[in-house]
């Protein structure tokens, strides 16, 4: 890792009763994500009802964790350390606001093949973020 590679430590996330299987499979390394039963979308941010149809018969799907850099940003001004934020767009076909980690900036561009990685939070709790493939 270089010097220029951010190395983070993330609050603790936020949970409740909707994201709590979320959160309980990003413990064990797995990026899971809402799949709608009536209209076979998935969806994310984890919520017991579609966006898409409005059916509340939905159920938990472990993603692949690949995709591909839909849009991103890179965070310089105002914060003490950089880093990049990326919407990543899932091969399910969601998008996702995550941090991108990488040691190669000047590398990253939309279309950029990315998968799941995990990093840790302040208490332990493992945190999605993607890296290059």
């Amino acid at each position: 890792m270089s010097a220029s590679t951010p190395v983070w430590v993330f609050q603790d996330p936020l949970q409740n009763p909707e994201n709590q299987f979320f959160w309980t499979q990003a413990q064990a390394r797995k990026l899971a994500l809402k799949h709608c039963l009536s209209c076979d979308a998935p969806h994310h941010y984890p919520r017991s009802y579609c966006p898409h149809c409005g059916s509340d018969q939905t159920e938990w799907r472990v993603s692949k964790g690949l995709g591909e850099v839909y849009s991103f940003t890179r965070m310089v001004r105002g914060v003490e350390q950089p880093f990049l934020m990326a919407y990543v767009r899932l091969d399910e076909g969601v998008e996702l606001l995550t941090h991108l980690q990488t040691s190669d900036w000047p590398a990253v561009a939309i279309g950029m093949r990315v998968k799941v990685d995990f990093l840790v939070s302040a208490s332990g709790q493992n945190v999605p973020i993607f890296i290059p493939l």
